[in-house]
């Protein structure tokens, strides 16, 4: 059976404010002002303003005109979405799954949006799935309602005005969290959402404005008066949102909840009876937690591939930090040292007082290997020295993305065999690679980016070049080993369909090998046979490709 937390703030706005030490906003009467329907109007109102009569939607020059001396700042719509977002982080600490609510006129990016979306008063929601959570608090219906109170009393700590009801569905606790009367009615026994939305208004369905009128002039003012009238003229007149709405709310027909942040397939957590603060005491609780994490892989046959530790301090902030690997890992001292790595970022504060591990990602465990495949023998690994470790010790410092490794490619152009690729890709299948596998000593062990130019002077056209000069600089040869014809892949696709310049890829080369009077080593080449031309001079021409040991 699920069970949704509706979290309602009906002043963000104001709450924001007063909570940002504005005096006028805690002293005197304050609202927050935007310009919609061609007049500046109310969009949020303080306690003070609400008791001398304001309103939200009210035009400015009627609330001047009930109140001169009223405080007025612009509407931020922006503030209020990321005062929300934090809150929803906090939140995680009771679920994962956590949503904002769609409603609620300060999620809008805009004013207009805001206003049009029946979020006036600058109010905002959270929906929490808290299926199988109040088990931390206790059991059965009394973990429910001490999740419940915990949720509220801790808010109201941090001078926020909220709202919370549970119920089986997300429109049930929507409507109860906003529309109902007494204290004790914003929790909703199991199976218990028909009677305990019999009495609430019709407002608490979330319907368009025309069709909540509509419903009004007939004299349906209780969702109780829907339950005995067919089904088939409601749908007639009023289309299939009323029906939709009020089957989402007694059960009937399912509502997802979209999480702003995936649910971890694997999370642990611990809470402290004191706040603490000392590095050594994180990396205590860190170290605990993970073990526990471990046991849970160890079980479900995985090994985690990110990992985020996240630290809730008493003053209502998150911090958070992760980890990657680059194989399914599970071991706990390995993963323990990568987190060394970052908890010396973490801030502490004044104080933590619970700590979250999850794992938001995670595949299949196939064993132990502490490093990586060797080129000749792929699946082997080349003794345990570390190298895996290494490389996510890197990734931590450097980045995931400037950590990489060479892999072959079933390709026999130079500038092809290899690819960079993440270091925790798997090796390329057997290919080309090995069918050159006795060549690999005669290929350079350094490649230009492109091959260059040069000019060489060759006793015959086609025999070994005897002179190149490159770069303003002559080279005599006095060795020289080929050729090595390499023919351009014309099964590769090219995206407009016809072959690259020959200056970069010509269509053949004949490769040479060659030693210079210094003992420099090049790798020059000939894109393809010497052929007269009109003028007499040959065409072909000759590159520099790289460099050999």
């Amino acid at each position: 059976m699920k069970r949704i937390v509706s979290l309602w703030f009906p002043k963000l706005s104001t709450d924001r404010r007063a909570r940002a030490s504005k005096k006028d906003w805690s002293d005197r009467a304050a609202a927050t002002v935007v310009w919609h329907e061609g007049c500046p109007r109310l969009v949020a109102i303080n306690p003070h303003a609400r008791a001398a009569g304001l309103r939200p939607r009210m035009r400015l020059a009627d609330a001047r005109a009930l109140l001169p001396d009223l405080v007025t700042e612009a509407g931020e719509p922006q503030a209020d979405l990321r005062l929300v977002e934090a809150i929803a982080g906090w939140c995680d600490r009771y679920t994962p799954w956590v949503a904002i609510d769609p409603t609620g006129g300060a999620l809008a990016p805009d004013v207009e949006t805001a206003c049009s979306a029946g979020g006036f008063g600058g109010d905002a929601g959270l929906l929490l799935d808290v299926t199988g959570c109040t088990h931390l608090f206790g059991e059965g219906e009394s973990g429910e309602r001490a999740l419940l109170a915990d949720l509220v009393t801790r808010l109201s700590r941090r001078d926020l005005s909220c709202r919370a009801a549970m119920a089986d569905t997300a429109g049930a606790a929507w409507a109860l969290a906003r529309f109902a009367e007494r204290q004790a009615d914003l929790f909703c026994p199991a199976r218990g959402q028909r009677d305990a939305l019999a009495a609430l208004p019709v407002e608490g369905l979330r319907l368009e404005p025309p069709i909540l009128e509509t419903l009004l002039k007939l004299g349906l003012r209780r969702i109780g008066d829907l339950y005995p009238m067919p089904r088939g003229p409601l749908v007639r007149r009023f289309g299939d949102q009323l029906l939709r709405r009020v089957d989402q709310a007694l059960g009937t027909l399912d509502e997802p909840i979209e999480p702003r942040r995936l649910p971890p397939a694997f999370r642990t957590r611990l809470a402290f009876a004191e706040p603490i603060g000392r590095a050594e005491d994180i990396a205590a609780a860190t170290s605990r937690l993970l073990a526990a994490l471990c046991r849970q892989f160890e079980q479900a046959g995985v090994g985690a591939r990110q990992l985020e530790i996240a630290l809730y301090r008493v003053d209502g902030s998150v911090d958070r930090t992760s980890i990657g690997t680059s194989r399914p890992n599970r071991d706990n001292p390995k993963l323990m040292k990568l987190f060394e790595e970052r908890l010396g970022q973490l801030d502490a504060g004044f104080g933590v007082e619970l700590m979250i591990l999850s794992a938001p990602e995670v595949e299949a465990w196939s064993g132990t290997q502490d490093a990586l495949p060797d080129q000749d023998s792929p699946g082997i690994a080349s003794g345990m020295d570390g190298t895996i470790d290494l490389a996510d010790r890197l990734a931590l410092r450097l980045g995931a993305e400037n950590v990489v490794r060479l892999l072959t490619r079933d390709s026999h152009l130079p500038e092809r065999v290899q690819i960079a690729a993440p270091v925790s890709s798997s090796p390329a299948a057997e290919g080309a690679w090995r069918r050159i596998a006795n060549l690999k000593n005669a290929r350079p062990t350094r490649l230009l980016q492109r091959p260059e130019l040069v000019e060489v002077t060759a006793f015959v056209p086609d025999d070994p070049p005897s002179m190149f000069r490159w770069r303003r600089h002559a080279h005599r040869i006095v060795r020289a080993d080929g050729p090595e014809r390499i023919a351009d892949e014309w099964w590769r696709p090219r995206p407009d369909g016809s072959r690259p310049p020959a200056a970069t890829l010509p269509p053949v080369r004949d490769y040479y090998r060659v030693e210079d009077d210094d003992g420099g080593r090049f790798w020059l080449f000939r894109d393809g046979p010497y052929q007269p031309a009109a003028n007499g001079q040959p065409t072909a021409r000759w590159f520099l490709h790289g460099f050999c040991a």
